[in-house]
């Protein structure tokens, strides 16, 4: 599968099956933290990278392994038994980049009564075709890590033409106009966006835009710039509680899933890690599968030499050597304006 990966276990989502519709690493910012890696590919421009013909034929075949797939109306019946929790557009870089994301959302809803959720990083919702598009998905998922524009930049590193008021009003534009559950994340990092002054002016950003949940997250994954640190769980109790009741702290996913077989199970384990940083324990959990067919599969990728690992904290995370993600042929560096 080039496009659809999954499903994993999300920390926000629950048992997700992702659809990774952008190419690698194409995004509007250059996250000190983001687990995937450095963008290589700046982007503003939004177009149609990937071919939504092959995307939505990788997701009706998948949904149909996994019996998500609607079934015809005279059964009486809406979908089939299913483990999964959210279908969810995501992946290595950001998905409102693609211009028919709206299209593809809809598509996704007729094949299946799983809800739809997209994860972006809210930096496009001041255009109103990127709302219009989002507007059919149950959950949407915003970042907002700064509210000023000096801390915008040290965090976010964002696409030269972004300026953080204005990516504040589109996230207020959207909210007035979306129905949907709206659940923004704020990752903070020691020492860049965690302090007093900067967490007030993000509480007041959030009070306007009135998101039905405020997710506080951490640097947990291994981190693109390795000066980014994580913010102490004390810390951040301390600050969910300046910012409100409706602030979680999002912890680590344990689904305790009973051991499964999973078909290709190595070129599965490949297709994640090439988005995200995962331990074995992640893998388990998110596949399903017993601890040791995963390690024998890590094993086998390591000594082909198709995966690295890192060290974050005490624990070691797997992921697919740079420029590996299965099934993208674009491994360019290269400027998108």
């Amino acid at each position: 599968m080039k496009y659809v990966f999954g499903p994993v276990a999300s920390r926000r989502l629950g048992l997700s099956l992702g659809i990774d519709p952008i190419p690698r690493k194409l995004c509007t910012m250059d996250c000190i933290y983001c687990e995937v890696g450095p963008t290589d590919k700046l982007a503003f421009r939004r177009r149609d990278y990937v071919p939504v013909a092959d995307i939505l034929a990788e997701v009706r075949a998948v949904l149909g392994q996994l019996g998500a797939l609607r079934v015809p109306e005279q059964s009486g019946r809406s979908v089939e038994f299913t483990p999964l929790q959210y279908v969810t557009f995501s992946g290595s870089g950001e998905p409102t980049l693609h211009s028919r994301l709206g299209e593809m959302i809809r598509a996704v809803k007729s094949m299946t009564a799983v809800p739809v959720a997209v994860l972006t990083n809210g930096t496009l919702l001041f255009m109103e075709e990127v709302r219009r598009d989002l507007l059919e998905a149950d959950v949407v998922l915003p970042s907002l890590d700064a509210a000023t524009q000096e801390v915008f930049e040290r965090v976010d590193r964002p696409h030269p033409r972004l300026r953080i008021d204005r990516v504040i009003e589109g996230l207020r534009s959207f909210r007035r106009e979306y129905w949907g559950q709206l659940w923004i994340e704020v990752l903070l990092v020691d020492g860049v966006n965690d302090g007093d002054e900067e967490v007030s002016r993000i509480k007041a950003a959030l009070d306007s835009i009135a998101p039905d949940r405020v997710q506080l997250n951490t640097v947990v994954r291994p981190p693109s710039d390795s000066s980014a640190r994580p913010v102490t769980r004390e810390k951040m109790e301390a600050i969910r509680a300046i910012l409100g009741d409706r602030t979680e702290i999002v912890a680590s996913f344990r689904a305790g899933a009973k051991s499964r077989e999973v078909d290709g199970l190595k070129d599965v384990i490949r297709a994640v890690v090439a988005r995200r940083p995962m331990t074995i324990v992640d893998m388990v959990e998110s596949l399903g599968c017993d601890v040791a067919e995963i390690e024998k599969e890590i094993g086998d990728l390591q000594r082909r030499g198709d995966l690295v690992c890192r060290k974050q904290g005490n624990e070691v995370f797997y992921q697919a050597r740079q420029g590996d993600r299965t099934g993208d042929p674009d491994a360019e560096r290269s400027q998108l304006r």
